[in-house]
């Protein structure tokens, strides 16, 4: 009955963030689509390659790229930033204000809420992050087209029957062999390694935000200042964390054998990070798991 009661409440969820995220992404691809288009302008390309343009047509295209990209760091952040807000107080009100008595006279464990909440932000804080990075790699390959078709850069193209696919391929391959022979970093280790962290992030970032909301329910006053003052705190402590034991370890390994020791190291490194931010985010979730079991007074 546990994980059919989850589903209902994840299906309740769903129908109470889907709107705020599907907005988000939508404004996500008007500002791609407005980026890409800026970027392939006639006049972009030409601007970088000829020092015949005139100082109207320089400005011109000086300033639509300027705020192009300024629109569009706008918009990273606020998607960004705007989800974990929406989210966190989505939340906090639907757990800990008069609306969270209804969540708690549920036939539902606090525990069945607190994780439908988390698999459910999760998911939607993951495809912000998705959308993210299909409309980075969408206006670097448009702004790479552009300047791949001027000029001296155009002959490189020629040779890729102007392929441009092919040729990020190409580089990419390059520049993945030169990092394993240079640096001895496993490029498959890696890549999964940060396939597991974008994954896996969302969700702890959610088990973290949720978590310290429901820490600053211990507080006597001004309960979702402190949840946000817990949050900001977690953050930099989880940061802290990380950097202090990939440093320790780099260093120790390095100490141990200084022959060959960097492979190792550089994967290990990363690996401890996201081993890390698990071990946080399962704390989290026992401390939060302890706070709504035992100690939440809803006043």
């Amino acid at each position: 009955g546990g994980v059919r009661m989850l589903g209902k409440l994840m299906k309740y969820e769903w129908k109470n963030i889907w709107k705020a995220g599907t907005l988000m992404l939508l404004g996500m691809f008007i500002v791609t689509v407005i980026g890409c288009v800026v970027l392939q302008m006639p006049g972009v390309a030409e601007f970088f390659d000829s020092n015949d343009v005139n100082g109207a047509q320089a400005w011109l295209v000086i300033s639509s790229f300027a705020a192009i990209l300024i629109l569009y760091v706008i918009m990273l952040l606020a998607s960004t930033w705007g989800m974990l807000i929406f989210l966190g107080i989505r939340f906090y009100r639907s757990m800990y204000t008069d609306e969270g008595y209804l969540s708690h006279t549920l036939p539902v464990t606090a525990n069945q809420l607190f994780l439908s909440k988390v698999l459910v932000s999760g998911v939607w804080y993951l495809f912000i992050s998705i959308g993210i990075g299909i409309s980075v790699v969408a206006l670097v390959v448009s702004l790479m087209t552009g300047l791949l078709n001027i000029g001296e850069l155009s002959g490189v193209l020629i040779q890729y029957n102007g392929n441009i696919w092919e040729f990020l391929a190409d580089a990419f391959y390059e520049l993945g062999r030169t990092y394993e022979e240079e640096m001895g970093i496993n490029l498959l280790h890696y890549g999964i390694t940060l396939l597991l962290t974008y994954v896996a992030g969302p969700f702890i970032t959610m088990v973290t935000l949720f978590g310290a909301l429901t820490i600053g329910q211990l507080s006597s006053k001004h309960k979702g200042l402190m949840g946000i003052l817990a949050y900001a705190g977690l953050t930099i402590l989880s940061s802290i964390i990380g950097s202090t034991v990939q440093s320790a370890f780099m260093f120790g390994t390095n100490v141990m054998s200084n022959s060959g020791g960097f492979s190792v190291t550089t994967n290990m490194a990363y690996d401890i990070n996201v081993i890390t931010s698990l071990l946080i985010a399962a704390i989290m979730y026992g401390v939060s798991y302890y706070i709504m079991n035992r100690k939440l007074n809803l006043d």
